[in-house]
């Protein structure tokens, strides 16, 4: 609509070229499935009839929902669930699971990081579903700004402050690693 002139939180570029101009993509992201630690699924095979909950209109969801293998898509997968359930946010999920409401919960790799390092020993990482990357997202045709973003995130790598950022909240799952911009 106009009415803001950037989307950059966690925002996915796959999928999206053709409705945004974006940055370059500065950080890897995946879409994981989490279970509580003591849970004996292990892998994905292992969610044959199990209940999953993911965020309502997420990537996750579009990956679960997806047909095309060819695109990340794991809709194969999602029907060997006893139930693909929707939540309005990741915090609740998480309670969901740690109740034994449901028995995994798949989100991204960020989210998946947060929940296991501010809850130690609580879940565990059980395998990826897809990956994609993170950019800032401008209004089609808005290549100036999107350049400018790039150039910005570029020089705060250069000069160690993406790093140091990265070093100071690795308590809450951030990790340089998966940072991809040079």
């Amino acid at each position: 609509s106009g009415s803001i002139n950037c989307i950059w939180n966690g925002f996915t570029v796959e999928g999206r070229e053709n409705k945004y101009t974006f940055s370059e993509p500065y950080m890897l992201n995946e879409q994981v499935v989490v279970v509580r630690a003591d849970s004996d699924i292990n892998s994905l095979e292992d969610l044959n009839g199990k209940t999953v909950m993911t965020q309502v209109d997420s990537a996750a969801l579009d990956v679960l929902t997806n047909e095309d293998a060819d695109e990340g898509g794991q809709a194969e997968l999602a029907a060997t669930f006893a139930d693909l359930q929707q939540i309005g946010d990741y915090n609740n999920a998480f309670m969901q699971l740690e109740s034994g409401a449901v028995d995994a919960v798949a989100c991204d790799l960020s989210i998946a990081a947060y929940q296991m390092s501010a809850n130690p020993g609580a879940f565990k990482e059980i395998g990826t579903l897809s990956s994609e990357h993170y950019a800032v997202g401008f209004a089609k045709g808005d290549t100036e700004r999107a350049q400018k973003v790039t150039e910005t995130l570029k020089e705060l790598n250069a000069d160690g402050t993406v790093k140091e950022l990265c070093d100071k909240y690795a308590d809450q799952g951030l990790t340089y690693d998966n940072w991809v911009l040079e």
